[in-house]
């Protein structure tokens, strides 16, 4: 979810776990700009799908911002 609406989805039958997440930050990431652009930051809350192992890499590699609220404690 964008200032100007969504620029991506992944809906599916039943709850995420982490490697279903991975999956749809692989496909968020590839319509995502490198940090400054726009499109270029990701915030995530302190939901465990969100802290498994490749999540930060994947970012990193791609060159966007992520947050996640242990910067904000």
């Amino acid at each position: 979810l964008t200032l100007n609406g969504l620029i991506f989805s992944d809906v599916r039958e039943g709850g995420f776990d982490g490697d279903s997440f991975l999956e749809f930050l692989d496909g968020l990431l590839e319509v995502m700009n490198p940090y400054p652009a726009p499109h270029s930051v990701l915030v995530m809350d302190n939901c465990a799908i969100h802290h498994v192992d490749g999540v930060a890499e994947r970012c990193t590699e791609g060159g966007q911002a992520s947050l996640s609220p242990t910067l904000f404690s």
